[in-house]
């Protein structure tokens, strides 16, 4: 009987460190030497959204984030950015669904949502390729109209191809 329990929570352990969070990825490359990670809290962002103009696009931009994380790795060794490049050829975050994985020639960038009720609650971006690595986190509540006219303001002046966000709201 004991076996059968010490078993049990063999396989227990081993499925919860299975399991890949955004968490454990920011503290595992967090403490890199010369790693460059900044944190805006909900906190820090209401204080932001307070001393914004009332009446510009800057305050309504905000009003829809309440805290991002970011992490960049671009002054670190190239042994560790090589660790992270490794890291995330197997990193599927759980709870996000993957929107778009791009691969150009040694850059790889893998964009990640958590949508709820028709909102982006959280987009998550990791980038890499042999001289940068990065991992950024915005949380808020997003719409996705709202991102395609950001995508729209952007690639005006632009001669990018010109895309909707998603099918489903275009």
């Amino acid at each position: 009987m004991k076996r059968f329990i010490i078993l049990f929570a063999l396989i227990i352990s081993a499925v919860g460190a299975s399991a890949q969070s955004i968490g454990t990825l920011f503290r595992q490359y967090r403490y890199e030497e010369k790693a460059n990670y900044m944190h805006i809290t909900r906190f820090a962002m209401s204080i932001v959204k307070a001393f914004a103009k009332t009446d510009s696009e800057d305050k309504e931009a905000l009003k829809a984030l309440s805290s991002f994380r970011i992490l960049s790795l671009e002054d670190c060794t190239s042994t560790v950015k090589q660790s992270f490049q490794k890291t995330l050829q197997t990193f599927r975050p759980t709870g996000y669904t993957p929107f778009i994985i791009a691969k150009k020639n040694d850059e790889v960038a893998y964009i990640y949502l958590k949508e709820k009720d028709g909102y982006i609650r959280e987009l998550l971006i990791l980038t890499t390729d042999n001289h940068d690595g990065a991992i950024v986190q915005i949380k808020g509540k997003l719409r996705p109209d709202d991102i395609d006219a950001a995508i729209e303001k952007g690639t005006k002046n632009n001669k990018l191809k010109k895309c909707k966000l998603w099918d489903k709201h275009a």
